[in-house]
């Protein structure tokens, strides 16, 4: 209980995060750490668009520089490439991890969400009369 009060004392675009599950109890006190509300905000954009792990994350914020990038995990094409800006700025938008990936014709746009609100509130964003058409609960 005292733990997740604690979380209460992070920037509203992080605690969003929580509550829709892009964003782990675990990576969220591991923020804490960071005293600026602004660089709060920054590493946990950056956490949902690279998938950095909880322990990457607290290695990041006990060096107080930038993260480091999970290893052994292979990445989406895309992601490190010309599109890299891209989904970081849709993982910004819709605050939830966004991949880009590029083939050699066509490409693929993925985002990610943690249920059916989470679902609504992106599409609200992104397309509100589809948002509007979702069967309700």
């Amino acid at each position: 209980m005292t733990n997740t009060m604690r979380l209460l004392g992070l920037p509203p675009g992080v605690q969003r995060r929580v509550a829709a599950g892009v964003l782990s109890a675990g990576h969220a006190r591991a923020l804490l750490g960071l005293s600026d509300p602004d660089a709060q905000e920054r590493l946990a954009a950056r956490i949902v668009a690279e998938g950095l792990s909880v322990r990457a994350t607290e290695e990041a914020v006990a060096m107080g520089g930038p993260a480091k990038k999970r290893s052994g995990t292979p990445r989406a094409r895309g992601v490190g490439g010309p599109f890299a800006d891209v989904a970081a700025r849709l993982s910004d938008r819709f605050e939830t991890r966004v991949l880009v990936d590029m083939g050699r014709t066509r490409g693929r746009i993925t985002v990610d969400f943690a249920g059916a609100d989470d679902l609504r509130r992106i599409l609200a964003a992104m397309a509100p009369d589809v948002a509007a058409e979702l069967p309700g609960e």
